[in-house]
């Protein structure tokens, strides 16, 4: 699972962050420890030199006092330069205690330290008590120090181990309830949707499930009131529309004598009626079951192809558009209501997306081929076909069958091949 890589990288993440984290820290509170202490031991010493002072006088005191390793400088001018740079007169107070690093770089070791603590002898001279530590006393005394306490590779090495362990338990306690959330939403279905949502162990991962049930079901309960709205309003149209074409049919053969102002609506009814008749076929298999196994008829596809283009010719009325038919005598085993379908829609959406051109229909043995050359309509799709296509695709998937459109140019090609349940008669 994609969660468990995440959660691994950000638990070796941490474990790595978290080592160099405690190498740095083990290494500055080291040195860091030893030069508090030393800093308060010399301090105290710094005191009793000064006392000494004040019972036996600055005169008798040596300069270099070996048992401390301290030096006593008889006022601020004779400091040395490195600490007269750092603190003016003003700033070394009497009886106080100071210190301070000398390094090339803030990261590095440093050269040397200076202990400063300014003093005063009872006839007022002021002097200061110095102890003056270079690396080459410092480092090897930090050396001892490390070498005393546990070594950083052990200590590492624990910290490791201990990371690994608890981050090996974290992810395990964490994926087990979402390997299982996945699962469960995996296998969600309609009949499912009704069962229980189960606990997952997390609340953040209960309120998510949830959320998908919930959501899911919301979606069913919409889709299933589209569904049944098609369904009914379908099949409620069919049987008006029915008699629209019937009536508008026999007015047609009967009314021999009317005249071109009324012949025209007429035909604009007959159009109509024909419109909603593959309009509501339509609606009712969207609406269908995708299990759903038509029929099998034996027919004629190329009289089928024929009837469908004269049926469509009224969407070239007023324009300059040639249709050529290919047709080769086909007569096949297959669902003809399907195959009306997605005849009539390739047919209606290339005569309806052309303005100007020629359409080419070409009928096969096992293949049909639709293509339009010319100006499309202003508004339209470049591929020259539109609401119809979804529905063919949703056909040949159902079916098994082969679909493939092409767009070059101002060509739109649009093929199916029928090579799963035809049978040659």
């Amino acid at each position: 699972m994609k969660i468990n890589q995440s959660l691994l990288r950000i638990v070796f993440a941490s474990i790595g962050s978290a080592l160099l984290l405690v190498i740095l820290c083990y290494s500055l509170l080291a040195q860091s420890f030893y030069f508090w202490g030393l800093d308060n031991s010399l301090a105290v010493n710094s005191v009793h030199v000064s006392n000494l002072v004040d019972q036996q006088g600055i005169e008798v005191i040596e300069n270099k006092i070996d048992v401390i390793d301290a030096e006593i400088f008889r006022g601020y001018d004779a400091l040395p330069e490195d600490i007269k740079n750092k603190f003016t007169v003003d700033q070394l107070k009497m009886d106080e205690h100071y210190n301070f690093k000398v390094k090339d770089n803030w990261y590095d070791f440093p050269r040397v330290i200076y202990f400063i603590h300014p003093a005063q002898t009872q006839t007022g001279l002021t002097y200061y008590i110095v102890n003056t530590f270079d690396d080459t006393f410092l480092q090897p005394e930090v050396e001892k120090i490390e070498e005393g306490l546990p070594s950083i590779t052990m200590v590492s090495g624990v910290i490791i181990i201990l990371f690994i362990f608890v981050g090996l338990l974290l992810l395990r306690y964490i994926a087990r309830p979402i390997s299982k959330l996945h699962q469960w939403a995996q296998q969600l279905t309609l009949k499912t949707l009704a069962d229980p949502v189960p606990a997952f162990g997390f609340r953040e991962l209960d309120d998510l499930a949830e959320k998908i049930h919930t959501n899911l079901q919301n979606i069913e309960k919409t889709l299933s009131r589209e569904s049944q709205f098609l369904q009914h309003a379908s099949h409620e149209l069919r049987t008006p529309i029915a008699v629209i074409l019937s009536n508008a049919s026999l007015m047609d053969h009967m009314w021999h004598d009317a005249p071109p102002a009324c012949q025209k609506p007429l035909d604009r009814i007959n159009r109509a009626g024909l419109t909603m008749s593959h309009l509501t076929e339509t609606l009712l298999w969207l609406t269908r079951n995708k299990d759903y196994q038509p029929t099998i008829e034996t027919f004629n596809v190329s009289q089928l192809t024929e009837e469908l283009v004269e049926e469509h010719q009224y969407l070239l009325g007023g324009k300059d558009v040639t249709v050529e038919l290919a047709l080769s005598p086909v007569i096949q085993a297959l669902p003809k209501v399907m195959i009306r379908i997605i005849i009539a829609n390739l047919i209606r959406n290339a005569m309806q997306h052309t303005d100007s051109g020629h359409i080419l229909i070409k009928l096969e043995q096992e293949s049909l081929t639709i293509v339009n050359w010319g100006e499309l309509l202003k508004g339209e799709k470049s591929d020259g076909f539109g609401l119809g296509i979804k529905l063919v695709k949703q056909i040949c998937t159902n079916q098994g069958w082969h679909y493939q459109q092409d767009v070059v140019n101002d060509a739109c090609t649009v093929n199916v091949l029928f090579n799963k349940v035809n049978q040659k008669i």
